[in-house]
């Protein structure tokens, strides 16, 4: 294998990941960020078991956790009445079960425990306000485009440029998000703000006709994030678009007071389109890599964007280890990702229509919810949550 550094496009959770992972194998790595700094656009996420083991394998658990939430449960509540439908405890049972603890953080302070270990490294080499235009391979060396006009050289490219991926045509061709008419909006509010009806320590799902809606406080416990869904398109002014109260509250018409009050409590939302990526008909070509959204982007509905590109970027850095050669394990990472993130995309999208079901669909859900008990509810999500960075997927 080339003794050229590897070159990642995108300095977001995924491509400062693979940095990381990367560094970790004894690789030299130059990573290109377009922005002037590295910051996370966005609010919360979940780091489930599999998120964990993740960072584990990437050295960077231990820098992360100080700033995650220990959520005392997960609540799944009628969005109408309020009722609570299923309860799951995230205590000592849950972690012996899955070998790993559940947590909620802020994607900033994940993004800063991976930064500030990637640069414990002394391995990867950061750069800011470098656009990536294209990339290719020219006789066994892989080449980034710099918007500057600037040719950066190495061993091979992994491009972690998200959803819209400038880079993502030099091997899957020209692949457009597919939107999936529902509209997302999102929140951030101190925690102090939070209504005094809602139970703040908790992960809480509402399910409402035709959307639903997620809470969870985050960065150790400062700030309370929101989600919510609304099915419609609704207008695409962008990914990070202004939203008001009044908006969202118009798209839940007919909720419990409990979320009234929830939908009034922050000084502003953003609005985004929920839109996710077709399955590519392949990830790697030679020694160019595709990795996280880039790859294989999926609506939020089963919680995993960020934790999938957690794993990509740990089985890569493991395949890298492994191979004679970039091309062989990119081979090696693409053959063993796919099945898993099309999976992934594939529940999420089936996730929406039991969460925003209504009528004669809602009461059987809710019926089996409230049937079900949480060890059963936790079995669905076996096979997200006990994958390992040994296994073979």
């Amino acid at each position: 294998m080339s003794d050229l550094p590897f070159l990642v496009a995108g300095g977001g959770i995924g491509g400062l990941a693979a940095a990381l992972g990367l560094a970790g194998t004894g690789r030299a790595v130059r990573l290109f960020e377009q922005a002037p700094a590295f910051e996370e656009v966005g609010a919360g996420l979940q780091m489930s078991p599999n998120g964990v083991r993740a960072l584990r394998a990437l050295g960077a658990w231990e820098a992360v956790a100080p700033s995650c939430v220990i959520p005392s449960e997960i609540h799944m509540r009628d969005g109408r009445t309020g009722a609570l439908l299923q309860r799951i405890r995230l205590g000592k049972g849950f972690e012996e079960r899955f070998g790993a603890p559940y947590r909620v953080c802020h994607r900033a302070d994940l993004l800063a425990g991976l930064l500030a270990v990637g640069r414990g490294t002394g391995r990867i080499e950061l750069n800011t306000g470098r656009h990536a235009t294209a990339m290719e391979e020219h006789e066994g060396t892989a080449r980034l485009v710099l918007d500057s006009g600037e040719m950066a050289a190495g061993a091979a490219v992994i491009a972690a440029d998200g959803i819209r991926s400038g880079l993502r045509a030099a091997i899957a061709g020209n692949v457009a998000p597919v939107p999936r008419r529902v509209t997302l909006y999102r929140a951030l509010v101190p925690l102090e703000k939070v209504p005094p009806e809602i139970e703040a320590d908790c992960v809480t799902l509402w399910l409402c006709p035709g959307g639903h809606v997620v809470h969870y406080p985050v960065s150790n416990w400062r700030s309370f994030n929101i989600l919510a869904a609304a099915d419609g398109d609704g207008r695409d002014a962008g990914w990070h678009a202004p939203a008001t109260s009044g908006e969202v509250a118009r798209r839940f018409s007919g909720a419990c007071e409990e979320l009234e009050s929830l939908f009034a409590a922050p000084a502003a939302w953003l609005r985004w389109p929920g839109a996710d990526l077709p399955q590519l008909p392949r990830w790697s070509h030679g020694n160019l890599a595709l990795l996280g959204d880039a790859a294989h982007a999926s609506l939020p509905f089963l919680a995993q964007g960020a934790v999938m590109a957690l794993e990509d970027a740990a089985v890569l850095a493991r395949e890298t280890a492994a191979q004679p050669s970039a091309a062989s394990a990119f081979r090696a990472y693409q053959d063993q990702r796919k099945p898993r993130t099309a999976r992934i995309q594939e529940q999420s999208r089936r996730m929406s229509r039991i969460y925003h079901a209504s009528g004669a669909l809602a009461l059987a859900r809710n019926l089996t919810l409230n049937l079900a008990s949480p060890s059963f509810a936790l079995g669905r999500l076996e096979w997200i949550y006990r994958w390992t960075p040994e296994a073979a997927a």
